[in-house]
């Protein structure tokens, strides 16, 4: 009976050698496989970026600027670190009508060659007016179509003017007419002039 397993424990050792020494090294040196998947990769970076873009009568429509941008060309779209847009607000001729809106935010990106633009983390939108006051809102996120100059957000807002100052969940917004729209959950103060 020892014998047997002394001959069974040899035969497993020599098969177990085999095994290591006949294998090839690429077995033994795979990569540990990671938990999270990794970022793809941009087809383009850029740093420092300062655009001007143009409407279809060639008038200006936005400027951009972005400490680095990376451009994907799988969906179309341009990933900025802190990115910060100036919208020239138009009337119906093409002419500008009143003081643009400055946006800046930590993240942006911008969809489709700019037709859409998400800005993210910390998104502050101000527009200068008369007698040195501003009007102004702040959001977590925000959706600008730069084409017809529409703001969009689901999240909270807060709006501040001179007049006073309103907070809501949800927020429409045409800027070429200054017609601001909060879709619930709508609180303000009013200041007599």
């Amino acid at each position: 009976m020892r014998n047997i397993l002394m001959t069974a424990m040899l035969l497993v050792s020599t098969g177990i050698f085999l095994l290591f020494w006949l294998s090839p090294p690429e077995v033994f040196l795979t990569k540990p496989i990671a938990d999270a998947e990794e970022l793809p990769k941009a087809d383009s970076y850029m740093n420092n970026i300062d655009t001007v873009n143009f409407d279809r009568g060639g008038n200006r429509a936005y400027t951009l600027a972005a400490t680095e941008a990376r451009h994907f060309n799988r969906g179309n779209r341009l990933e900025l670190e802190n990115p910060a847009m100036v919208s020239f607000s138009k009337s119906k001729e093409g002419v500008e009508q009143s003081p643009p809106w400055y946006v800046t935010a930590r993240k942006g990106t911008i969809y489709n060659g700019g037709k859409r633009a998400v800005l993210s983390e910390d998104v502050h939108a101000w527009q200068s007016i008369k007698k040195g006051g501003k009007n102004e809102f702040l959001t977590s996120k925000l959706t600008i179509f730069p084409d017809t100059n529409i703001a969009e957000t689901g999240l909270p807002v807060t709006i501040t003017t001179p007049q006073g100052k309103t907070t809501g969940t949800g927020m429409w917004a045409d800027l070429n007419d200054e017609i601001f729209k909060l879709l619930s959950k709508v609180k303000g103060t009013h200041r007599a002039p």
